[in-house]
């Protein structure tokens, strides 16, 4: 059995990491990268809070989703941030309720970015 099958990746902005934001997005980008190059992919990404702006059409991170997601990867996005953002264009994955979000945190391992 793969393990990896059973883990969850939130993502809480755009930024991986603390300090520098430019270097926060690049090492975001660099993950996504090596994301999709690997066969042991989380079973899903959950984007919450500024993090669902990656999922906009039009974010350098859009395509390298979209491929993660064909790739067998659920793509997560807070409702409630997307309403809150006033994000309604074209989005990678799927508007998510807090109960699907807690289904997948709570019968998971998680890993916060």
């Amino acid at each position: 059995m793969n393990k990896t099958k059973d883990k969850v990746i939130v993502f809480n902005s755009e930024y991986v990491g603390r300090g520098d934001d430019t270097l926060g997005f690049e090492i975001t980008i660099t993950l996504l990268d090596a994301l999709i190059e690997r066969d042991d992919r989380p079973k899903a990404m959950i984007f919450l809070n500024t993090s669902v702006m990656l999922l906009v059409e039009g974010s350098p991170a859009f395509p390298r989703l979209k491929t993660l997601e064909k790739k067998g990867v659920q793509i997560l996005a807070g409702k409630l941030c997307l309403n809150n953002l006033c994000i309604s264009d074209t989005i990678v994955g799927k508007p998510s309720s807090m109960d699907e979000i807690l289904d997948l945190l709570l019968h998971n391992d998680v890993i916060t970015l």
